[in-house]
């Protein structure tokens, strides 16, 4: 059986790529959501692109003949946004964020219909949303961009994988 095409690994590479390749970003890391209630990790640059391990469903067609596995994807975009009373300071960096956010959401479109790219055909073009978050760590506001993939996934039985014991 073939290895998995959208494994863990594979998209936290691809959105440190995303955050390497874009102007605006100047930092990345994979985040567990209680590092939320702590300090923002040192020597990351900002604004940064925090990326939360996705959460997956296992869906059927109709026909029960085909399973896709369905990966809703989070991910933060954030910067510093000063004083926590500098509301004017806020607007700004929301207006900046929601504008790479936007540049974000573009270029996964490019990447669904780009045959190289390990999105390709993998994309549900209707599924993205963002919000706003913030204050987070030390006075820090941005976007929580969400999507969703959804590629094949065999979910055929190998016994080659496994080892029961008499009765099983």
């Amino acid at each position: 059986m073939a290895d998995r095409t959208l494994t863990h690994s594979k998209l936290v590479q691809f959105h440190n790529d995303i955050a390497t390749a874009h102007n605006g970003i100047n930092g990345f890391y994979r985040f567990n959501i209680a590092e939320l209630q702590n300090q923002f990790r040192s020597g990351i640059g900002k604004p940064a692109l925090l990326l939360e391990s996705y959460s997956a469903q296992i869906e059927e067609n109709q026909n029960n003949t085909t399973n896709f596995n369905s990966k809703d994807m989070s991910i933060l975009i954030i910067d510093f946004a000063g004083k926590a009373d500098d509301y004017n300071k806020q607007e700004e960096v929301l207006d900046r964020l929601e504008n790479v956010v936007l540049d974000v959401i573009s270029y996964l479109k490019k990447e669904h219909k780009n045959r190289d790219s390990i999105l390709f055909g993998m994309l549900e073009a209707n599924s993205f949303s963002y919000e706003k978050v913030g204050p987070l760590f030390d006075n820090m506001h941005g976007w929580n961009l969400l999507y969703r993939l959804k590629n094949h996934e065999p979910m055929c039985f190998n016994p080659d994988k496994w080892t029961f014991t008499e009765g099983a």
